[in-house]
């Protein structure tokens, strides 16, 4: 009997939680990790991995009028905030350098 009625919204939840852990682990490699290190690309890999598991799995726990759609939605938020600020392991470009470059006629 327990085979023909399936929870699945409560397996939409637990890939809710599956995706925060794997996405701030992730997080975690790809800035504390220097950028030549293998474990960063997959790191950044895995991050982009879990924004997307995060945003298909809670629009499915919405879709079952779950809360953890909104605790996926808040996960993606922190997740890019934590991506895009900081010091860490990240590419970076120097624009001065460029305009430097450029003569001016």
């Amino acid at each position: 009997m327990f085979a023909s009625h399936p929870n699945f919204c409560g397996v939409f939840e637990m890939l809710v939680m599956f995706f925060q852990t794997c996405g701030v682990m992730c997080l975690c490699l790809c800035r504390l990790m220097p950028k030549t290190s293998p474990l960063c690309h997959w790191g950044r890999v895995g991050f982009i991995a879990a924004v997307f598991g995060l945003g298909i799995s809670g629009a499915l726990c919405g879709n079952h009028d779950s809360e953890f759609a909104l605790f996926a939605g808040g996960t993606m938020t922190l997740l890019l905030i934590g991506m895009t600020i900081g010091s860490g392991a990240t590419d970076n470009t120097d624009a001065a350098s460029a305009l430097a470059e450029a003569n001016a006629a």
